[in-house]
């Protein structure tokens, strides 16, 4: 019994394998935009409809229209504030509440932000009030 040998060239290119290719580098492409760094502060201001509870707050700082930052019962200025923060970190998952006034310019409590987070802390919780009909 003889087989036959042919020694055909296949001159048609399969798109197959090149479909599959392009499809796998759309979805990572996909996947990779939605990974990229926002910059910013997450706030919520005094006055708020989807208010969330904390139960986890362990640290309370509340800040004055006078500027008087008051945390754990006693008056700090924003220069001996950090100092104290960092006595009192223990890990990235203890949340800060902050309550400022509602008259109090943003650029204050970005600041007063600014000196939590290089205490170390990640989680600050802005206190609101609900809105009042």
């Amino acid at each position: 019994m003889r087989l036959e040998i042919s020694k055909k060239k296949i001159s048609s290119t399969s798109l197959i394998s090149m479909t599959d290719v392009m499809f796998l580098m759309l979805i990572f492409m996909i996947l990779a935009s939605n990974f990229t760094i926002q910059t910013g502060l997450p706030l919520k201001l005094p006055a708020s409809v989807s208010q969330e509870s904390q139960v986890q707050q362990v640290l309370q700082i509340q800040y004055l229209p006078d500027k008087t930052i008051i945390f754990e019962g006693k008056t700090y200025t924003l220069v001996e504030l950090g100092p104290a923060l960092q006595k009192e970190f223990m890990n990235k998952e203890q949340i800060v509440r902050l309550a400022a006034d509602r008259a109090t310019p943003l650029q204050d409590v970005i600041t007063l932000m600014d000196v939590i987070r290089s205490a170390g802390f990640e989680r600050i919780f802005v206190g609101t009030e609900p809105i009042k009909e």
